[in-house]
């Protein structure tokens, strides 16, 4: 009888432990991997009257790691297109960039968040300007890899716990031709991984 006492004691244990282990709990879950893709509006060189440059377009993907619900980091991928202006319609300008940076959150909890950003990147520009000179056209296309840096702030709206729209806007500088760029975005942010805090 003791025997059997002790095995169905062990039995309750063993069953108890993995209901335990094995029931959901209700901590805290923080989204620690985001997936990002936005498309993007350039205002070429913001210091400049004349420009060879006019409006141009973007694409942008990325991925960011959230320490917390405040701080985050990513790395992305870019690519903008920039048409001729006005006064030099054959113009154009390509970047391919990749970047480094920060995100900190103002409201974390709110449904709408505003938040900064800064990010560090490498370049990789072509472009390709004519312009007359004494009657001849002069100019020709050009090539450079050059650092640069995106800062600026924006907003996230969540839609639910897994997705949020966006949309940010700063400043775009690239160190080869000296040109600080307008850069806004709108995209969307797709949460991938999850874990629980207690």
């Amino acid at each position: 009888m003791d025997s059997f006492l002790k095995k169905i004691g062990k039995a309750i244990i063993c069953l108890a432990f993995i209901a335990f282990v094995s029931s959901p709990s209700f901590g805290q879950f923080e989204q620690k991997i985001t997936v990002n893709a936005s498309g993007a509006v350039v205002y070429p060189d913001m210091v400049e009257e004349l420009s060879d440059f006019g409006l141009g377009f973007g694409i942008d993907g990325g991925i960011m790691f959230n320490l917390n619900r405040t701080f985050s980091l990513y790395g992305d991928a870019r690519f903008y297109y920039l048409f001729g202006s006005s006064s030099n319609e054959e113009a154009y300008l390509d970047n391919m960039a990749f970047g480094f940076g920060a995100k900190v959150n103002l409201l974390p909890a709110k449904r709408l968040n505003p938040f900064l950003f800064a990010e560090v990147n490498l370049n990789f520009i072509w472009s390709e300007e004519y312009y007359y000179s004494g009657g001849d056209i002069q100019g020709g296309s050009d090539f450079a890899t050059t650092l640069g840096g995106l800062g600026g702030l924006g907003f996230d709206f969540k839609l639910n716990e897994n997705l949020s729209l966006f949309v940010q806007t700063g400043t775009y500088y690239t160190y080869w031709d000296d040109r600080l760029n307008l850069y806004s975005q709108i995209g969307i942010r797709l949460n991938m991984i999850k874990s629980k805090t207690i």
